[in-house]
């Protein structure tokens, strides 16, 4: 795959750069018409995660403030267009805005030239709700469902496959909700919940045999890490029949399955199961 900032940018090297359109606020950008059919493609989502190097990995729940009516990116352009701006003034393209086929595209990139960050306004109301990063792990689409600038739901993807193998609800800037494709076989068969709020698990759903039913339920519910309530559909008929109390500990304990969370991943950190570490500086626009 190409670098988009070696495509891209055609600047000499310097401490400044010798296109001043290109520098500062992105009212000042030069705007020019999309590449035609054979030259340059435009930016696309699909390089994501496949730079030299992985990008920050982003929050779980700041969009940022940028929107697209705020920083009147579009302004003056009725179709298609490219954008490449060095927003610092070091000679180097740091993010590129297009306009293709109606949808409005920020590619962020990094000092060595990968993709770390694109955001997308995919319902054209002028807010960038839409943002794909690459994480320590894999990919992540994060999506804010009803624009009010924080998201609602992410969507873990398999680098190599783009396959969604965990998706989180996140209300009130914590994950509340997550379903997990341990199997790989595309289809979800843990469900983990925070009936509580507290900000950890206490609910395990499990599709023992990945035909789409819940066999196993799990309950921690005096919150102390480990379940003590089992209910279980015995017949795989959609319906738990019996159900089993402990206070031993033998049903097990939810950190079975947070440890199919990344260490370094943002549950941990609400959940206080892991150490947490000191975030990296995110950018004002960044989608996460």
């Amino acid at each position: 795959m190409s670098n988009p900032r070696g495509a891209q940018d055609t600047q000499t090297t310097g401490t400044t750069s010798p296109r001043p359109n290109l520098t500062g606020d992105p009212q000042d950008a030069t705007y020019t018409t999309a590449p035609a059919v054979g030259e340059q493609p435009p930016v696309t989502v699909e390089p994501v995660g496949t730079g030299t190097a992985p990008g920050p990995i982003a929050d779980d729940t700041d969009l940022g403030t940028g929107t697209a009516g705020e920083t009147n990116l579009g302004a003056g352009t009725g179709g298609e267009y490219y954008s490449p701006r060095d927003v610092d003034g070091d000679g180097n393209v740091d993010l590129i805005h297009t306009r293709i086929e109606g949808v409005e595209t920020i590619t962020h990139i990094d000092e060595d030239g990968s993709i770390t960050l694109v955001e997308q306004d995919t319902d054209g109301n002028g807010t960038y709700e839409t943002g794909i990063a690459p994480t320590a792990t894999g990919i992540r689409l994060a999506e804010d469902l009803d624009d009010d600038g924080t998201v609602d739901l992410a969507t873990h993807l398999d680098p190599a496959t783009g396959a969604p193998v965990r998706q989180d609800v996140i209300e009130g800037g914590r994950i509340t909700d997550t379903r997990l494709d341990t199997t790989a076989d595309g289809n979800p068969d843990v469900h983990l919940i925070d009936s509580n709020g507290d900000g950890r698990f206490d609910t395990a759903l499990l599709d023992t045999d990945l035909d789409g039913i819940t066999n196993d339920t799990l309950v921690d519910t005096n919150g102390d890490g480990t379940f003590d309530l089992r209910t279980a559909d015995t017949d795989n008929d959609g319906t738990q029949e019996s159900f089993d109390t402990a206070t031993d500990g033998h049903l097990g304990s939810i950190e079975q399955f947070e440890a199919l969370i990344p260490a370094e991943d943002h549950y941990h950190e609400q959940a206080g199961t892991y150490p947490a570490e000191t975030p990296t500086e995110q950018t004002a626009t960044d989608l996460a």
